[in-house]
């Protein structure tokens, strides 16, 4: 039994070891009778060009955002009041130049910075930041209005002045006014998203106050990001950043090493250490609070039965995917939330146990054995790899593995509508408090179904209620203590490993930082070539 297994990942490694060598760049030969010349410096306009995993899929409208591939574009358009800081630990002036609250912690008083514009050179004032507030907390398309519900009202007495009125003290606002969904649109634009008859493809025509701005987009294109003259922190170095997106992970390191682009993200784990040894380039993981796992849809018989659930996490050797599809560059996850504030570190997570996950199975509704689908995007080798070995792990527990390698965008449909048993997939904290993860991905009855799981627990419900509003930290840590342990025993999710972010560049590149929270802003961003 252990030698299939240990086949099964020679397999893969091997796989992952042929792409790296596919890789491995042709030497440059050297310049007759000495050495190479010096690169010219370039005087014409300074254009990155970027290659990313997967094209942006909500409308591109700050509270409408439900994937990573809009979000990392909207932050370089939109600013909010706040931002989190670099790190992913604490939150720092955005729009707002300064910010105070009342003794009773119930009003929170910000002012705007001086001269705010807009791209377009029109200003920018509070009462934006107001609808654009309105819509992210009580818009009928807003998909984040939860992290919200302690807000009772947005006031803007004049151009540089917004008011939050809380129904009752909230710890995380500040993080919450910090998240990309809050970020700010001129009002009539705002006010205009929540209409039915809005036109999606009219909101990649941006008007924003970050460093950068869009004339439009439509799937296929690359997405042009144009320099913002008007930006409040200065104009970026960078006059225009051209992100195309190749979906397969090796044909965007070939790229990378071709020199077609600049920057690629998402970079295989296996290429980090080869990628740096190239006197050309740099790559590297980054620390964020991310988390890899199965989505199961616990509607789905026989995955409505928690035993089910369970024995699947018991049959599933999370050190050998940590090794063998992260090449170690990844952690043990044994709490549903990331490495971050209240993850608690006594939850004992599924350690890997073939007998218990028999056991589990011969009690449930699996008994019998069922066949399951796994949906996988595709282009996504850790993904890929990932299914590939539970496939493996699972059919000792009787379970057979239908992998289906889909387009992102049928995977996320299919997901979204409920029609999927399970699919990999990933999550990476937005804020540097757990009151997110614990709305969008445990709290059930509503989109997104506690992450498209369909999991409705309504005692965790209640639990994230209170937790979102208590006031003392130690009763609030208390409360997420209780919701770690009890949706890990209810497991709709098959919990595998805390990752990081990679990505490679070129050295000429200076300044590229993925943040705490996974963002990465073009704003510092040097061509030094």
């Amino acid at each position: 039994m252990q030698g299939r297994v240990t086949k099964l990942l020679l397999i893969v490694a091997l796989c992952a070891l042929g792409l790296a060598v596919a890789c491995a760049p042709t030497p440059a030969s050297p310049a007759p009778g000495g050495p190479a010349a010096t690169p010219a410096v370039s005087t014409g306009p300074k254009v990155l060009k970027m290659a990313r995993n997967a094209e942006p899929f909500s409308p591109f409208v700050p509270w409408q955002i439900d994937d990573n591939p809009a979000l990392f574009i909207s932050v370089n358009v939109y600013d909010s009041l706040l931002r989190t800081t670099k790190d992913g630990m604490g939150v720092e002036p955005g729009l707002a130049a300064k910010w105070e609250s009342t003794s009773d912690g119930l009003t929170w008083t910000f002012t705007l910075r001086d001269n705010l514009k807009y791209s377009d050179g029109s200003a920018l004032k509070a009462a934006d930041v107001k609808a654009s507030l309105d819509m992210a907390r009580g818009g009928e398309k807003s998909a984040w209005k939860d992290n919200y519900k302690a807000i009772k009202e947005v006031q803007a007495p004049d151009d540089k002045t917004v008011k939050v009125i809380l129904s009752q003290p909230y710890a995380p606002i500040l993080s919450v006014l910090a998240m990309f969904c809050g970020a700010v649109m001129p009002a009539d634009r705002a006010k205009a998203t929540d209409t039915k008859d809005y036109d999606v493809a009219a909101a990649w025509k941006t008007q924003g106050s970050g460093a950068y701005y869009i004339e439009g987009w439509k799937k296929g294109d690359p997405i042009v990001l144009k320099r913002n003259p008007n930006y409040w922190k200065g104009k970026p170095a960078i006059d225009e950043v051209r992100i195309e997106y190749i979906p397969d992970d090796n044909t965007r390191v070939l790229k990378l090493q071709g020199g077609e682009v600049d920057i690629i993200d998402f970079v295989p784990f296996s290429q980090i250490a080869a990628l740096s040894a190239m006197p050309n380039l740099k790559a590297q993981t980054f620390t964020i609070q991310q988390t890899a796992f199965i989505i199961l849809n616990t509607e789905k018989p026989p995955l409505n039965d928690p035993k089910v659930r369970q024995a699947l996490n018991y049959a599933t050797d999370k050190d050998a995917i940590i090794k063998t599809v992260y090449f170690g560059q990844a952690e043990f996850m044994n709490s549903p939330i990331p490495k971050g504030t209240y993850w608690d570190k006594t939850v004992p997570g599924y350690k890997y146990d073939l007998d218990k996950a028999k056991a589990l199975m011969a009690g449930s509704a699996g008994a019998k054995g069922f066949t399951m689908d796994m949906q996988v995007r595709s282009g996504n080798t850790n993904f890929a790899n990932t299914a590939v070995i539970l496939k493996d792990a699972w059919a000792k527990i009787g379970v057979t593995v239908d992998i289906q390698t889909q387009e992102t965008s049928v995977v996320r449909a299919n997901y979204r509508e409920g029609k999927f048993m399970s699919t990999p997939s990933a999550w990476t904290n937005d804020m540097n408090d757990p009151t997110q993860i614990v709305n969008y991905a445990m709290r059930g009855g509503a989109s997104p179904f506690a992450y498209w799981t369909r999991y409705n627990n309504p005692a965790v419900n209640d639990k994230i209620t209170k937790a979102d509003l208590e006031q003392d930290a130690k009763k609030r840590e208390a409360l997420y203590a209780e919701l770690q342990k009890t949706y890990s025993e209810d497991a709709p999710l098959v919990f595998i490993a805390y990752l990081g972010a990679t990505a490679g560049w070129q050295k000429y590149v200076d300044g590229f930082v993925i943040d705490g929270m996974s963002y990465y802003r073009f704003e510092d961003v040097k061509l030094n070539k």
